[in-house]
């Protein structure tokens, strides 16, 4: 949805605001019905931590989309599960198999590849662009990594989301407030919303089901599966919005989407 938005030239700025809205409403919806309250310091400072994380994780992915292929940019930034699953091991005494292995060293492969390809005319040659995606694969490292932490230190991650979720939409209003006038034109500020708003309902779905995989699964496992939903994306960038990848390209999302399911077999 927020490549939609972006193909659309929808506003940025209400297409984050819309997310965190619905996403706040749907986990304080979630809370009301569970009673897992959880108003301790601890949460409160994970909630802000991965807040921060998800917020400019999240600018830096729109920002992205604007100068390289959802194709590519999508499943490179999910490739943050490596941290996860190197955290996991290290710190938490979870197991990497053979295959997982080899699932992780096609993602580092396929990573590295990317910015040396000789084809100069569909080559990515806006620096920013790695900068932005590189970035973004580290804050979102503070999100999804972040609810593993505290998922051992069992605390309650719906309440740690809901603080995030509605850390973003105190951000996004005053970022609104101060950009009044400059959010683009009435019909940006309609695009942004419109997927804004769907988008933070699938948000708070998708963050929810994670959250509850962490409950019975090892994130060194439930990580890379949640991570596949970019290569939706990748197909459907695509198909849709007929993306042209250089052979180089084509053959790092190959190595991408072989990496992000093996990593979990």
């Amino acid at each position: 949805m927020m490549k939609v938005s972006s193909a659309k030239k929808g506003s940025h700025t209400t297409l984050l605001f819309g997310l965190y809205v619905t996403g706040t409403l749907g986990f304080l919806g979630y809370l009301l019905i569970t009673g897992e309250w959880d108003t301790s310091p601890i949460v409160w400072i994970a909630g802000l931590i991965i807040g921060f994380g998800s917020i400019a994780g999240n600018i830096l992915f729109m920002k992205a989309l604007d100068r390289g292929p959802a194709s590519l940019t999508s499943p490179i930034i999910n490739s943050n599960i490596l941290f996860i699953v190197v955290m996991s091991v290290l710190f938490y005494n979870e197991r990497l198999s053979l295959i997982e292995s080899i699932g992780v060293g096609l993602l580092v492969l396929a990573i590295f590849i990317i910015p040396i390809d000789p084809n100069e005319n569909l080559r990515i040659r806006n620096k920013t662009w790695y900068l932005y995606v590189f970035t973004a694969m580290v804050l979102f490292f503070l999100r999804t990594g972040g609810l593993k932490i505290t998922e051992e230190l069992d605390r309650s991650n719906s309440m740690i989301l809901f603080i995030s979720y509605l850390m973003g939409v105190i951000w996004f209003a005053i970022d609104s407030f101060c950009k009044r006038g400059n959010l683009g034109s009435t019909q940006a500020i309609k695009v942004g919303w419109i997927w804004g708003l769907s988008s933070g309902i699938f948000s708070f779905a998708g963050m929810q089901a994670y959250t509850l995989a962490l409950r019975d699964g090892p994130a060194s496992i439930v990580s890379p599966i949640f991570a596949t939903n970019s290569l939706v994306v990748a197909l459907l960038s695509i198909l849709v919005y007929k993306e042209r990848l250089s052979p180089f390209q084509k053959l790092a999302l190959v190595l991408l989407a072989v990496g992000l399911v093996t990593i979990r077999l």
